[in-house]
Order: structure tokens, then sequence, then C-alpha cells
């Protein structure tokens, strides 16, 4: 089977059918937006889940790096953990913690993937989906046991209540880390996640859960940005929806 990318067999609600320089445009859009809150607030609380070694596809890492922002970064894998407290190890205001995130709190197993840490989570079903990109997957799938801890309640002993921005990237698991945190009653400005992991029926009641919110959701094939209506003003938010539109195909 020839591998077409996650994007070509996902059950994502908000997977589109899209050229590749989408991608491009909107890992744009998320800078900028990244880069207006950071403007309005001057230094921005955040949470990162699934943070993997700081720099590897992760949109926060130039305004993290920069030292105008403060909060928390979790990954529950030794060795890109390892990797994380290497490339923050200068940075002040930063609390780097080794757990997973679930919406229960216990021991769990994880599901470690030697030559592709990226792609550990604790969904197996989410890792072995990406077999015809392997020649051995599951030669590669180390299971080791993680403590697993609801996101509100790290926060909470954190001191980081009221995140500004909540990042998720945790294969297959995203919308169980947001499960895990009362974002109606908490209103992050900002909740970046990777949606094309996740079934239409789970991709669909986040999305829904997110308009229900007052959030604006932009996305491309793999990641989506949640946007506060009362935060961003409207015609930024058009604008980006309109450079997204560009990139698409008409018919």
């Amino acid at each position: 089977m020839t591998w077409g990318g996650i994007a070509s067999i996902s059950e994502s609600v908000l997977c589109l059918k899209e050229p590749h320089e989408t991608k491009a445009v909107f890992a744009g859009i998320v800078r900028e937006a990244l880069a207006t809150l950071t403007d309005q607030l001057g230094c921005v609380p955040f949470v990162q889940a699934g943070a993997n070694d700081g720099i590897h596809a992760d949109h926060l890492h130039p305004l993290v790096i920069s030292g105008r922002w403060r909060g928390i970064l979790i990954e529950p894998a030794p060795l890109p953990y390892a990797r994380l407290l290497d490339t923050y190890r200068d940075v002040e205001g930063l609390i780097l913690l080794q757990i997973a995130v679930s919406d229960q709190e216990e021991s769990l197993p994880f599901y470690y993937v030697e030559g592709d840490d990226g792609l550990s989570s604790l969904s197996l079903d989410t890792i072995r989906r990406h077999a015809p990109k392997y020649q051995d997957l599951e030669g590669m799938i180390r299971p080791i046991t993680v403590e697993a801890r609801r996101l509100d309640a790290i926060c909470d002993d954190h001191g980081l209540r009221r995140p500004a921005v909540i990042a998720v990237d945790t294969e297959g698991m995203d919308d169980v880390v947001l499960k895990s945190f009362p974002i109606e009653a908490r209103r992050p400005a900002v909740i970046l996640f990777e949606h094309c992991h996740l079934s239409a029926e789970r991709s669909a009641a986040l999305r829904d859960r997110l308009i229900r919110a007052n959030y604006r959701i932009l996305h491309d094939r793999h990641d989506a940005l949640a946007l506060r209506r009362d935060v961003f003003e409207q015609k930024l938010v058009e604008c980006f929806i309109d450079r997204l539109a560009a990139t698409r195909p008409t018919a």
C-alpha cells in the first residue's frame, strides 16, 4: 500500500482534500495569531501537551524561546523529554513535566515509537494506522507505563489556572486532553490542536463544543486553530479565512 499521509485516510470532519501548500499558509496564520496575542498581553501564559522536543513541528517554539511566554510544557516520552529539557534549558518561566494527559488520573500504558518518537501516543490504534509508512512499525513500538493527569489539575497545581493558549499534539488523544480542561469556564484565547487522527464523531463533537464556547475554527488537513471571538478582531479572522480559502480548489 502506498502511503499518502495520514490526511489521506483521516475521518475527521475538519479534514479537507487540499493542496500541500495550505499547510504552510496555515502555519503562517498560526504564527500571526500567536504574535497578535503576544502583542496584546505582553507575557502569554500557556500550556502545551505533547511538546516532544520543543522544536519538531512546533508552532509555539519561536515565541517560547523568545522569553515572552510563561507556562507548562508536557511530554511523557523519555528521549523527547530529555531533548525538550535541552531545548529550553536557558529560558526562564517554564515548567517542564514528564507525564501524560488524559481525562482520568492514573497510570496508563504509553506506546513509544523508537525511531519516530513524534508518533508515540497513549493510543496504540492511532500509531498502527501509520503502518504503511514503515517496514516494521510493530517492531518499533515500545510499551512503557506513564503517569497521566487531567490538564486542569496540572494547571492548577502549577498556578496556571487560566492559560491564554492551550496547544495539544498527542497523536489521537487531543479531544481527550481538551475534555480534561473546562474551556467554557476558563476561556483560553487560543486552542491549537491536531484533528486528523480523530474519528468523524469525535472531531465533530470537539468542533461543536468549541463553536458553542464562542470560538472560530480554522484548519488545514492536520491541525486546527480555535480563536476566541471576543479576543481577535473579526476583520483579522476573516482575513485568515480568506487566505486559507485561496489555497483550496473551488470545485
